[in-house]
């Protein structure tokens, strides 16, 4: 019985892989290359996001800046039209 428990590696034994044996792939690299592709697509989602959002606010003031210049120029674009419709064949083109 106690052959077997000498067999059981404790946390103060080395151990080591057998000779010749070489892992093909590291646990710690497989980590970091996952936390590396979750970080990417999480960070281009966000970044992403904001471009949309920007574009939306950027749109909407364009459109309301638009809509006011129209506003304050459209009385006068109308008078003048009204006006050289009624002036008669004489009017200059």
């Amino acid at each position: 019985m106690n052959h077997l428990t000498d067999a059981i590696p404790v946390l103060t034994d080395i151990v080591e892989d057998e000779p010749g044996f070489t892992p093909t792939t590291d646990r710690t690299q497989l980590f970091l290359d996952e936390l590396e592709a979750h970080l990417v697509i999480a960070i281009h989602e966000q970044a992403d996001e904001l471009v949309h959002n920007a574009c939306r606010e950027m749109e909407a003031l364009l459109l309301e800046q638009v809509s006011d210049r129209l506003r304050s120029e459209l009385p006068a674009l109308v008078s003048r039209i009204v006006q050289e419709h009624f002036r008669g064949p004489d009017r200059s083109h």
